[in-house]
């Protein structure tokens, strides 16, 4: 996808402030904290950046060794995966259906976000956690008969 962008010094925190690199338009629907390739309108500059999607904006951070994004950018981010709401693990549906609960009474948003939660880990303790909580907030929002997770 096509992406413009433009870098964005915190001065709050001094010397040492956040530099940020952020997207004119927020990205909707797409898993957050991913790692992607920006490729810059140059044609010849490629930068692995961490994607993060915070409430009302889209940023980009060069990982480390990569270099630094001009103060204003264009270019095509080439996220690793496609947009979220993909099919439910089968270890989620599984645990879901054990303690008797539907995903369905999260709203469309939410079950992107916890089928992602759960995704992203490889299997072991982080996964195994990731499980109990995603049942537990599907439980929550199913005791209070609503979507909010």
């Amino acid at each position: 996808m096509v992406v413009h962008g433009h870098r964005y010094d915190d001065v709050r925190l001094g010397d040492e402030g956040a530099r940020a690199y952020v997207l004119e338009e927020r990205l909707v629907g797409y898993d957050s904290y991913r790692v992607a390739e920006l490729a810059l309108a140059d044609g010849t500059t490629v930068v692995r950046v961490r994607v993060l999607t915070l409430d009302d904006v889209t940023t980009v951070w060069p990982l480390a060794g990569e270099p630094s994004l001009p103060d204003r950018w264009e270019g095509r981010l080439l996220l690793r995966s496609r947009e979220r709401g993909g099919r439910v693990p089968p270890d989620l549906a599984s645990a879901l259906d054990a303690a008797g609960l539907d995903l369905a009474v999260l709203d469309a948003a939410q079950r992107r976000h916890l089928v992602g939660f759960v995704s992203e880990a490889h299997p072991g303790p982080t996964r195994d956690a990731r499980l109990a909580v995603a049942v537990a907030a599907v439980a929550a929002a199913q005791r209070r008969g609503r979507g909010s997770a």
